[in-house]
């Protein structure tokens, strides 16, 4: 009978040994379990979270560059070698200038719209307008000593569609520095601009008809605004 008792008191503690170590073993299995599916859930998170902030950083900063409303500081100013070059120079100070080697790749110019604005002679002027297929009106002109035009400026005319308000701007601009840096009565616009400019071109129509484009632009060439 003792030795019964001393045979079931070994197997109880055997037992109690093993379920001890079965419980122990099962707890370390589940901790690092637990510590492994926090990291995965959280690590996912920290790094979405980091993606979309660059992502809307970025594009914020494109979107600045990109989706700016065109305004007269970003006008393109171009005009022919050689001509006009006092003209040119008052506007090349704020607005810069693209030099062009003739009226046909200036024309170009226009209708691809790589040039908005042209500062050119009267003659010029109405060449542009033929070239380009009546896509550029004049909106201002200056003249020389003896009151003659001299100098043409002329818009693209879907450029002046977009953002009438900056070719008003610049035309008010542009005779506040001819006034004050070459003197004042020698600035043309509206009605005035449309009579001598137009008496011009044509003269130089008179003269040689090739040198205009071939025809005299229309009333609605000029800019009474």
């Amino acid at each position: 009978m003792r030795k019964f008792r001393q045979v079931a008191t070994t197997m109880m503690i055997l037992l109690l040994c093993l379920f001890l170590v079965g419980c122990g073993g099962k707890s370390g299995s589940d901790e690092p379990q637990t510590e492994v599916d926090e990291q995965q859930v959280e690590a996912p998170d920290e790094t979405s979270t980091e993606g979309d902030e660059t992502t809307k950083d970025g594009g914020e900063v494109e979107a600045d560059v990109d989706a700016g409303v065109v305004t007269s500081g970003q006008m393109k100013v171009a005009c022919l070698e050689g001509s006009c070059e006092d003209e040119v120079a008052l506007v090349e100070r704020d607005y810069g200038c693209r030099y062009c080697k003739s009226v046909d790749g200036l024309a170009r110019s226009i209708i691809d719209a790589e040039v908005d604005l042209a500062i050119v002679p009267p003659d010029v002027s109405a060449a542009l307008y033929n070239a380009t297929g009546g896509s550029i009106m004049a909106i201002d002109a200056v003249t020389d000593e003896n009151g003659a035009p001299s100098a043409v400026c002329v818009i693209r005319i879907p450029y002046f569609t977009t953002d009438p308000e900056s070719v008003v701007s610049f035309v008010a601009e542009h005779q506040k520095t001819v006034d004050h840096m070459v003197g004042e009565g020698r600035f043309l616009r509206g009605s005035a601009m449309q009579r001598e400019l137009s008496a011009s071109i044509a003269d130089a129509y008179v003269e040689d008809a090739s040198s205009v484009g071939g025809a005299l632009p229309p009333d609605n060439f000029y800019f009474l605004g």
